[in-house]
């Protein structure tokens, strides 16, 4: 089994579009304070949908990457250089740019602090008073976007397990994590914090459809009517679960689109995980110098603009560089890591 070919799909745009939508949902949170925000707010639900079409395009994709090449290591050595030298790139950039111009605490306090190992103890991410970062704004977050890297890497691990115990081509084995996880979510749906488990069920989808529904044909007009349906009950608790069946079927009929323009979308480069991981410390140091009562639009325009240079360097400079070794010898790495000498 075949990955689909990078530039054969609008995959691309599709993630750099979900990455704008969240820089724009978590624009109106960061205004706000979480505290503050309605839970049904339009601006939170479409975020929720962007987050929820990159789980399904990753779900969708990472199985087939096992499936063309089923090695544990190759695998993870592949996974590896897509996600964690960005992420490097993004948390030194907030610790040693970010930091020092934001923090309370004096330079000394500050490097005092990092280097101290309250960091790991309380991810920075989730607390910024740790470091004094971000303690006046609305929300003390620091990058609070990296909670799903754990969850996308817990998903990675399943794969391989499912892969390595021969079930990953059984349509039982992933119908049974469906459930199970579906029955869990609906166990801790009132809890906000625990329901975000449901975002796994979107990577789980999109995995049962392209490994044993791959020439299923997504036809325009029932995606237009599942989005119909999606706004019109929005808001209600019925929209959550329609959303498992709408976002996953209209993000891979839009995929599918044989639009050349949109094809080749992604030949300059893929900038979508650059802005995610980016633009929340960058709308968090908005936040501080300027205040949380700019329009909301300038504050989007802001944001986006500030974040899209570091994405844009972060691809040409890390992230391209490190996904060209995702075909070096591993015996040749693992004999020179090794070597006494």
């Amino acid at each position: 089994m075949q990955t689909p070919p990078r530039h054969g799909n609008n995959f691309d745009i599709i993630r750099l579009a979900a990455a704008l939508v969240i820089v724009v949902s978590h624009a109106y949170v960061l205004q706000i304070g979480y505290a503050a925000m309605p839970a049904t707010a339009p601006l939170l639900l479409v975020g929720y949908a962007a987050l929820a079409a990159l789980f399904t395009i990753s779900g969708h994709l990472i199985p087939l990457s096992w499936l063309a090449q089923p090695d544990a290591s190759r695998f993870f050595w592949k996974r590896s250089l897509r996600v964690l030298p960005g992420l490097v790139g993004a948390v030194l950039f907030t610790l040693f740019l970010i930091g020092p111009l934001t923090t309370t605490f004096s330079p000394e306090g500050y490097f005092s602090a990092l280097f101290s190992g309250a960091v790991a103890t309380l991810p920075f991410f989730e607390d910024g008073s740790t470091l004094g970062l971000f303690v006046a704004n609305p929300v003390s977050f620091v990058n609070a976007s990296l909670w799903t890297i754990p969850v996308e890497c817990t998903m990675y691990v399943l794969v391989v397990v499912l892969g390595l115990l021969g079930v990953l081509r059984k349509k039982s084995a992933l119908l049974v994590l469906i459930a199970a996880n579906l029955i869990l979510w609906l166990a801790v749906y009132h809890d906000p914090a625990l329901s975000k488990v449901r975002f796994a069920l979107y990577f789980l989808i999109g995995a049962y459809l392209s490994i044993h529904h791959p020439h299923l044909r997504y036809d325009g007009m029932t995606a237009f009517f599942l989005a119909l349906a999606l706004v019109a009950a929005a808001g209600t608790p019925l929209c959550s679960f329609l959303a498992l069946v709408a976002i996953p079927y209209i993000v891979l009929w839009f995929a599918g689109l044989p639009v050349p323009a949109l094809n080749r979308f992604g030949t300059h480069g893929d900038f979508s995980y650059g802005v995610y991981i980016y633009a929340y410390p960058v709308q968090q140091t908005i936040v501080l110098f300027l205040g949380p009562s700019l329009p909301l639009w300038t504050f989007c325009l802001l944001s986006i603009g500030i974040t899209f240079p570091f994405a844009y360097l972060s691809w040409n400079l890390i992230e391209k560089r490190a996904l060209g070794l995702k075909q070096v010898d591993l015996k040749s790495v693992r004999s020179a890591l090794l070597s006494p000498d």
